[in-house]
């Protein structure tokens, strides 16, 4: 009984993490892609701009 409590919480525990990570992982991402659209952005204005 207690074992198989221990269990729900460590794979509870795993899933968590993994949903954290994922998150970050998401959160990084868009980051990335935020900039990168910023840049281009910066770039096209700059080509414009000559």
């Amino acid at each position: 009984m207690f074992g198989h409590f221990l269990f729900g919480l460590k794979s509870n525990y795993y899933s968590l993490l993994i949903t954290h990570y994922s998150l970050l992982i998401t959160h990084y991402l868009l980051l990335i892609t935020h900039y990168s659209l910023l840049i281009t952005s910066i770039c096209l204005t700059v080509v414009k701009a000559e």
